[in-house]
């Protein structure tokens, strides 16, 4: 019985290992996939950052549009609850 048990938790063991390569491997992308401008890095944008809260009335901001500065995106936030507080963050 303890063979039995051990033999049969080496092959999980190895029919898992096995499973994680596989899966692996897969996700990683086969060669029949044909790669085009819609899966390339450089298609890729980065998120867009969450709105700042106002440090004077502690309500979030509002996102009020893109500036450029010297080749740089910023995005403009300003506060409607107290329409003292503008900033920007870089995208």
């Amino acid at each position: 019985m303890k063979k039995t048990k051990k033999l049969a938790a080496l092959i999980l063991t190895l029919v898992m290992a096995f499973s994680l390569m596989a899966v692996t491997a897969a996700a990683y992308g086969a060669d029949e996939h044909v790669h085009d401008g819609t899966c390339c890095e450089e298609t890729i944008q980065p998120r867009k950052p969450a709105a700042p809260v106002c440090p004077y009335c502690g309500t979030v901001t509002t996102d009020m549009g893109f500036k450029w500065e010297n080749g740089i995106r910023y995005i403009i936030f300003e506060c409607h609850g107290c329409r003292d507080f503008s900033t920007r963050v870089r995208y």
